[in-house]
C-alpha cells in the first residue's frame, strides 16, 4: 500500500471524506471531482488504482473545516498587515505548502471559496472547494506536510477574518448611484447566462491560449460580480472547473491559475457591468 492510499484511508477513518487528484497535481482524478469524496474504504481503494494519486478533502460543511490559503511572500505580507490591524489569527492545524501554508479553521457557517478577496495572495477554500492534503506531492517535488501535530485541534477563525471572507467587493459609487436611479433589479438570469458562455468557451480553449482566455474570462465575469449579476463564489468555482476541463490546472498548476484569476478579478471589479434595466 502506498503512503498516499494509507493516508487517504486514515483521513476517512477519522471521518474526513477524500478523493484522488492526479499524481503530483491538483486536478481531480475522478470525473465528479470533490463531489465523489467518500469515507468508504472499498471505494477509496478503488479510486487509488494509481498509488501515486494525491489526496484531497472537500472543504466546507462536508468536512467541518475551511482553509485560509496563504501563497508566497505576497500572501504572507498581506495577512500580516491584516493581523496588525485586526489582531493575530489563532494557531490551528496547518499544512506547509510549496509556497506558503494552509490554515484550517472550524466551519461554523457558510464560507465561500474566494481568490484574492481577503488580500493579494490570500485565498479561501470553503463551500464548493477542496484542499490538497499531506502527504501529497506538489509538481515541484515538495511534499505537503503538517506544520506540527497532524491532528492538532482545528480552531475557530476570528470574526474579522470570517467577515473578510464573506464580504463582497464594494461597488463603485457611480455604480451605486446608477442602481439607485434604476431602482431594484432582479439579478441572476443575465449574469448566469454570461457565466455559462464564458466558462464553456474557456473549457474548450486549446493549449497556447488558455491562460489569456482565463484572464479575459475572469475580467469579464468579475465585472458582473461588481455589477451584482453573479456571485464571486460562483465565478471562482466555475473558472476552476473550466481550468480542470481544458487541462490548464494540470499543466500549469493551481498557483498559476489562481494568480491569473486574481489579476482578472482586480481589474474587473474596477469596471462594474450589468445587463441593463430590469
Amino acid at each position: 500500500m502506498s503512503d498516499l492510499l494509507a493516508a487517504a484511508l486514515d483521513y476517512a477513518a477519522r471521518g474526513l471524506p477524500v478523493f484522488p487528484l492526479v499524481p503530483a497535481g491538483k486536478a481531480p482524478a475522478v470525473s465528479r471531482g470533490f463531489l465523489s469524496a467518500t469515507t468508504n474504504p472499498a471505494t477509496i481503494r478503488r479510486f487509488w488504482t494509481n498509488p501515486e494519486c494525491n489526496v484531497a478533502i472537500p472543504t466546507g460543511a462536508r468536512s467541518g473545516f475551511w482553509v485560509l490559503d496563504v501563497d508566497g511572500v505576497e500572501g504572507a505580507t498581506a495577512l500580516r498587515e491584516l493581523e496588525l490591524e485586526h489582531g493575530d489569527i489563532p494557531s490551528t492545524r496547518t499544512v506547509v505548502t510549496a509556497r506558503g501554508w494552509h490554515a484550517w479553521f472550524a466551519y461554523s457557517g457558510s464560507i465561500p471559496t474566494t481568490v484574492g478577496r481577503i488580500g493579494p495572495g490570500v485565498d479561501t477554500r470553503g463551500d464548493d472547494g477542496y484542499v490538497v492534503v499531506p502527504p501529497s506531492v506538489h509538481k515541484t517535488g515538495h511534499r505537503y506536510a503538517f506544520l506540527d501535530d497532524p491532528w492538532a485541534p482545528i480552531e475557530p477563525a476570528p470574526s474579522w477574518l470570517i467577515n473578510a471572507a464573506r464580504t463582497k467587493a464594494v461597488k463603485l459609487i457611480t455604480e451605486r448611484a446608477v442602481a439607485m436611479i434604476r431602482g431594484p433589479r432582479i439579478a441572476g438570469t443575465y449574469g448566469r447566462a454570461a457565466l455559462q458562455a464564458e466558462v464553456a468557451a474557456l473549457a474548450a480553449t486549446p493549449p497556447g491560449r488558455r491562460n489569456d482566455t482565463l484572464n479575459r474570462a475572469a475580467f469579464s465575469l468579475f465585472q458582473l460580480v461588481a455589477g451584482g449579476e453573479v456571485s464571486e463564489s460562483e465565478v471562482v468555482a466555475a473558472l476552476q472547473q473550466a481550468c480542470v476541463a481544458n487541462g490548464l490546472a494540470a499543466d500549469d498548476g493551481w498557483g498559476s491559475v489562481h494568480a491569473t484569476i486574481r489579476s482578472g478579478r482586480f481589474a474587473g471589479l474596477q469596471h462594474p457591468r450589468s445587463g441593463g434595466p430590469p
